[in-house]
């Protein structure tokens, strides 16, 4: 006899915009705003609540028994996209999931779905949890998918793989001359609205650019104008970041230790081996 599943809303995280290189200290997209417009949602991480009822998702299937199983599947996106992981592999790999799927006898499916999760950033943690080499972002939308893999890997609580992502983000910005456009803050403290490093290095090279970019002769561009003064968080972080510029003698912040970058609450702190050739 078929089963009448309510249907359910789920964890969210929302997909991030992309990337690209335009010279010398670009900033990713300089015109574009690109603003985020988050869902309110059950579980969501995000802190905006824009006070419209979020659309009913699909249906979605009570999955069984995960954790006796061996491999667990994750869904992502608007579309439910499946994602299959080992069981044991991903619960050695994430405390989220290993607590979830200990705990829970049965898992539900808002347990296992989210729904604002990039679809790539979810295959990329498939990815990286199998074992597979991570790479790095090399264009404008593969930065949107580290930025969102940075997102769920706080998420999963996965120190290892955040520390990864933002070495990788690092190295692309550097090689690139890059600075973190107005949306990519606007995203970050949208979806990751706890303080984290990728946060604050995105904020800094912002600030960078204020002071020693473009926007150094031009002054603060209309869409940065309009994400700084939409966020008081994001706003005083901002502010820091110029004093700590100023202070420092423009230390670029794409440049120097990887480890100062890093989360080590769980994780062993990093033994520095010198500078990589981009750090010099």
């Amino acid at each position: 006899m078929a089963l009448n599943v309510p249907v359910v809303r789920t964890n969210t995280i929302k997909r991030a915009g992309s990337s690209s290189s335009l010279g010398h200290s670009a900033i990713e997209h300089e015109n574009d705003l690109a603003p985020v417009t988050p869902r309110s949602r059950r579980n969501s991480d995000s802190s905006v609540n824009t006070g419209a009822a979020a659309p009913i998702a699909p249906g979605l299937i009570k999955p069984s028994t995960q954790h006796r199983t061996d491999t667990t599947t994750l869904y992502a996106g608007k579309d439910h996209k499946a994602v299959t992981l080992e069981t044991k592999v991903l619960m050695a790999k994430s405390p989220y999931f290993k607590k979830i799927l200990s705990e829970t006898p049965e898992p539900q499916a808002e347990q296992t779905t989210f729904e604002d999760a990039d679809e790539t950033a979810l295959a990329m943690f498939a990815a990286w949890v199998h074992g597979k080499q991570l790479h790095g972002p090399n264009d404008f939308h593969s930065t949107g998918h580290y930025l969102g893999l940075y997102v769920l890997a706080l998420k999963f609580e996965c120190e290892e793989l955040a520390n990864h992502v933002i070495d990788l983000i690092r190295a692309y910005y550097a090689a690139g001359d890059m600075t973190a456009p107005p949306y990519r803050l606007q995203y970050m403290y949208t979806f990751a609205p706890t303080p984290n490093p990728l946060r604050k290095f995105l904020v800094a090279t912002a600030a960078w650019r204020t002071l020693y970019g473009g926007e150094a002769v031009g002054g603060l561009s209309d869409a940065m104008k309009e994400v700084v003064g939409g966020d008081k968080v994001l706003a005083v972080d901002f502010m820091q970041e110029l004093v700590v510029l100023g202070r420092d003698s423009g230390k670029d912040p794409r440049k120097g230790s990887k480890c100062a970058w890093h989360l080590h609450e769980v994780t062993r702190k990093c033994v520095e081996d010198g500078a990589e050739p981009w750090e010099e």
